[in-house]
C-alpha cells in the first residue's frame, strides 16, 4: 500500500480534555498528554516555547517500493548517464530529475523515467560556468538554483538549463564548507564563519566544537537569527585543526515559520522563528548512540582492508591503533553531516549517523516536532531530496560509481 499523505495532523484528535474542541494544545505552562496517532506524546509549554516529545513513531515503519521509479546512472556507458561525483540532486514537480556532478562541473537533467534532457556548465568563473557544485532545495523563482561553493555565488538556471541570474554572497559571510539553504519565501538561510576560537590556550589532541550562528540574508539585509551553537567537532594538532572522526556537527533546515536545527548531542531539535525567538524543542528517543565494541571491531577491520601482508596490519594494530582508538567517542553523534531535510509542508527527514548501524536510518517529524515514522534506506545510500510519499537517493555501487534512484514510500510489509 502506498503513503499517499504520512504527515496528518497529530493534534487533530488529541485526548486532553479542553474548553474547546479546536483547541490544539492545552497551554497551561505544565506537562499535558497528547494522544498522537493513538500514541501518548508529552508537550510542555513554558512562556510560549512548545516542547514535544516521541518515545517511538506514531505510523509502522516505512520501506522502499522494491524497484525504483527510475535510476540514472551507470558503470560504463554513454557519458550523460556516467558521473565521478554527485553532490546533489532534486526532483521537480512533474518527476523529472536534475543531478550536479561536480566532477564534470555539468548540471544534467533526465526526464522522469530516466532519459537524459540536456546538459549545462563547465569548469570556469564565467556565467554558467562552476568551480563547485552544489543543488539547492525549494528555491522560488527557478526551476534550478546550483551553489558554487568555490566562487561563493548563486546561478539560477530555468527548466531548459538557460541561465537566468547569477550573483556574489560573499558580502553576506557564508561559510562555503556549510551549504546554504532557501527559504519558502526566497530569503537565503546559512551559517557565516564559526565564531573566533582561541586556539592558543588549546592543548595538542584537545577536542573543541566550533561556536556557529544561524543568518538570514533577504535582498541586502542580513539578520542573525541564533548564535552560540554548538557546530562541528574538531581537534587541534598543533600546526592547525581538523574534523574528528564521528564528531558531532551541527545541521539545520529552513520551513514557512523558520528554522530547524540541532547539535548532534542527542535527539533533539529547536526551532527558531523569524524574529529569532525559540518557539518549539523537539525531542524523540533514538537509536542507541553507544559507541560498542562491535562497532571499534568493524572500524579496525576496514583500516586492516588496506594492507596487503599480515605482518603490515599487526603494526598497524600495535603501532597506530591504540592512538586511533583513543580520539574516538565514546558516543556516535546523533546525526549525519547534512542530516535534516525539510519538506514543503514543514515536515521533516531526519539522517541518524550512519556508522552506527549496516543500514541508514532516517526518521520523518511532522511539523510539530513530532516522531512520525522510521525509514530503512540501504548501506551505502544517501537522501538527496524528498516528497510526502518519494524519495531520492544517492545509491553507490560495488566500484564506488554512483547512481541516484527515485523511490516510493511504502508501508513495511508492503514493498510491492
Amino acid at each position: 500500500m502506498a503513503i499517499p499523505h504520512i504527515c496528518s495532523d497529530p493534534m487533530k484528535n488529541h485526548a486532553v480534555s479542553t474548553p474547546s474542541a479546536n483547541a490544539r494544545i492545552v497551554l497551561y505552562g505544565a506537562i499535558v498528554l497528547v494522544a498522537i496517532y493513538g500514541l501518548l506524546m508529552s508537550a510542555t509549554t513554558l512562556a510560549a516555547q512548545t516542547i514535544v516529545e516521541s518515545e517511538e513513531p506514531s505510523r509502522s515503519d516505512l520501506t522502499l517500493s522494491d524497484e525504483p521509479l527510475a535510476r540514472i546512472g551507470v558503470l560504463e556507458g554513454p557519458m550523460e548517464y556516467m558521473f565521478g561525483e554527485i553532490t546533489g540532486a532534486i526532483r521537480l514537480e512533474d518527476g523529472s530529475v536534475v543531478v550536479a556532478d561536480e566532477q564534470s562541473y555539468e548540471v544534467r537533467m533526465f526526464d522522469a523515467s530516466g532519459r537524459h534532457l540536456w546538459t549545462s556548465g563547465q569548469q570556469g568563473e564565467g556565467p554558467g560556468e562552476y568551480g563547485g557544485l552544489r543543488l539547492l532545495r525549494g528555491c522560488p523563482g527557478a526551476a534550478i538554483t546550483v551553489f558554487d561553493w568555490h566562487l561563493d555565488r548563486i546561478t539560477e538556471l530555468d527548466a531548459e538549463g538557460d541561465l537566468i541570474d547569477t550573483r556574489r554572497l560573499s558580502e553576506a559571510g557564508v561559510n562555503p564548507y556549510s551549504e546554504p539553504m532557501c527559504a519558502p519565501d526566497a530569503s537565503l538561510i546559512f551559517t557565516p564563519w564559526p565564531d573566533r576560537t582561541d586556539y592558543a590556550s588549546l592543548k595538542v589532541g584537545e577536542i573543541f566544537r566550533w561556536s556557529m550562528s544561524l543568518s538570514r540574508t533577504q535582498g541586502d539585509s542580513v539578520m542573525i537569527l541564533r548564535s552560540g551553537i554548538p557546530g562541528t567537532e574538531r581537534f587541534f594538532y598543533g600546526g592547525g585543526t581538523g574534523p574528528r572522526e564521528w564528531g558531532k556537527v551541527m545541521v539545520f533546515a529552513a520551513t514557512d515559520t523558520g528554522v530547524w536545527y540541532g547539535s548532534g548531542d542527542d535527539y533533539e531539535l529547536e526551532h527558531v522563528d523569524w524574529s529569532g525567538r525559540v518557539t518549539r524543542i523537539a525531542r524523540w528517543t533514538g537509536p542507541d548512540r553507544e559507541v560498542t565494541t562491535g562497532h571499534l571491531d568493524r572500524y579496525l577491520n576496514a583500516y586492516l582492508a588496506r594492507y596487503d601482508t599480515p605482518a603490515e596490519r599487526q603494526r598497524f594494530e600495535r603501532e597506530r591503533w591504540p592512538d586511533i582508538r583513543n580520539d574516538l567517542p565514546e558516543q556516535f553523534p546523533a546525526f549525519e553531516t547534512d542530516g535534516l531535510m525539510a519538506l514543503p509542508d514543514g515536515s521533516l527527514w531526519v539522517t541518524t549517523f550512519g556508522w552506527r548501524s549496516l543500514d541508514q536510518e532516517l526518521h520523518l517529524l511532522h511539523p510539530s516536532g513530532a516522531w512520525v515514522a522510521r525509514l530503512i534506506v540501504p548501506a551505502r545510500s544517501t537522501l538527496l531530496d524528498a516528497g510526502s510519499d518519494w524519495v531520492l537517493l544517492l545509491e553507490r555501487g560495488e566500484f564506488g560509481e554512483h547512481s541516484v534512484a527515485v523511490y516510493k514510500l511504502v508501508e513495511a510489509g508492503d514493498a510491492g
